[in-house]
């Protein structure tokens, strides 16, 4: 037995000595199962194949009569694409960041924060090696091949590792402090965290609900208990990771059930196992919920169901802390969830949708519904996905 483990043990004792008046919510997180230890796997860098960047819906802030859905000019040969709501931001198969929408505070990595509106995509100046795109709102990560991260936008606390620092925006790209050794990112509305290549997950930000596990603060750490990540999504109040045995782990709030536990309430720094769920490969939150794919290509969502984001035909503002099959969708592979809504691309790159928040349709769906594509999907972010291309 290691000193970490019996001082866990030792905090784990001290903690059930004064339950006195702790609700059963409470007694029931501190008494969930932990997240299994394993051994340390190293999650493999993602692969991408490039297409064109298709808007199936406006984004927020552009001008009346803004076409959509419709192709985006000149955004060809993309890997990755990040809707951050205001502003849309894209990396090219050549490493360059290309973005277009409404500039929120130096969202658009322009150089400048005045508020306008950018139709035609434009180079991001200073990055040309990058992996991948993230967006918390109108601020990005980008990975870059060296597995450090660069960041701008309207969140300078972000952009700064969770430094306090000031409310003005970062204008142009530049290092995120201490974030290196990424291998894939979970930004959240209003934290971010990181997969290592080491399968440890690291994350900074705002900390009211332990989404930074035992931790304290707002700066960058190293969440403690969970290892061999392979995926990580905040989900509102808790964050969840995949790791590579197919397992689930999450911490921080269970208001709706997102660490598993029942009845809902309490809240955990340390990562509990999520039972019900194996050979779990991908995972996304959204505003109070998660989204589980499996090996098998099937979707499975717990937490909260407003709007019928459970995809379980239920609209009213409800929660499951059990993770159910989303129903109706053909085998999927690759998942993402945006606001009240889950978005997933199937084998054959069909896209489907349900939820609420993203003007489908009839309003909320309680049921995946099919949005319609001149070509199949290839990956999404929100209201952009990135097509194949036909001749391809």
């Amino acid at each position: 037995m290691t000193a970490r483990t019996r001082l866990r043990m030792l905090a784990a004792g001290v903690a059930l000595l004064g339950l006195t008046g702790c609700g059963a919510a409470g007694r029931a997180v501190l008494g969930a199962p932990t997240c299994p230890d394993g051994p340390a796997a190293r999650p493999e860098l993602p692969t991408a194949r490039p297409g064109a960047v298709w808007a199936w819906g406006p984004m927020d802030g552009a001008p009346e009569g803004t076409e959509a859905p419709g192709p985006v000019p000149g955004l060809t040969d993309v890997v990755s694409v990040a809707d951050g709501r205001f502003t849309t931001a894209a990396v090219r198969v050549d490493g360059t960041v290309w973005t277009y929408g409404t500039d929120v505070k130096g969202s658009l990595g322009q150089g400048t924060a005045e508020r306008r509106y950018l139709a035609t995509p434009r180079q991001v100046p200073g990055v040309d090696d990058a992996r991948a795109v993230h967006a918390v709102g109108p601020t990005f990560f980008v990975v870059r091949h060296d597995g450090t991260v660069w960041a701008w936008g309207d969140d300078r606390f972000l952009v700064d590792a969770g430094k306090r620092d000031g409310h003005a925006g970062v204008t142009r790209p530049r290092t995120v402090p201490g974030v290196k050794d990424v291998v894939s990112m979970g930004p959240g509305p209003l934290n971010a965290f990181t997969v290592r290549s080491d399968g440890r997950v690291q994350g900074w930000g705002v900390n009211l609900t332990q989404v930074l596990g035992e931790s304290p603060g707002t700066r960058l750490t190293t969440i403690d208990g969970v290892r061999g990540a392979v995926d990580v999504a905040p989900a509102g109040g808790a964050v969840i990771a995949a790791r590579a045995d197919g397992t689930v782990c999450a911490w921080g709030n269970n208001a709706h059930g997102l660490l598993g536990v029942e009845p809902l309430g309490g809240q955990s720094g340390r990562p509990v196992h999520v039972t019900g769920l194996t050979d779990v490969v991908q995972v996304a939150g959204g505003h109070g919920t998660a989204y589980a794919l499996d090996r098998d290509g099937v979707v499975h969502a717990w937490g909260r169901g407003a709007g019928g984001a459970l995809g379980d035909g239920d609209t009213t503002d409800h929660s499951s802390a059990t993770p159910v099959r989303v129903t109706g969708l053909p085998p999927v592979r690759r998942i993402a969830a945006y606001g009240l809504a889950g978005l997933a691309v199937d084998v054959r790159g069909g896209l489907w949708a349900w939820g609420s928040g993203l003007a489908l349709d009839g309003g909320p769906a309680a049921r995946p519904v099919r949005i319609r594509l001149p070509a199949p999907a290839l990956d999404l972010s929100g209201r952009h996905v990135i097509l194949a291309d036909a001749g391809a």
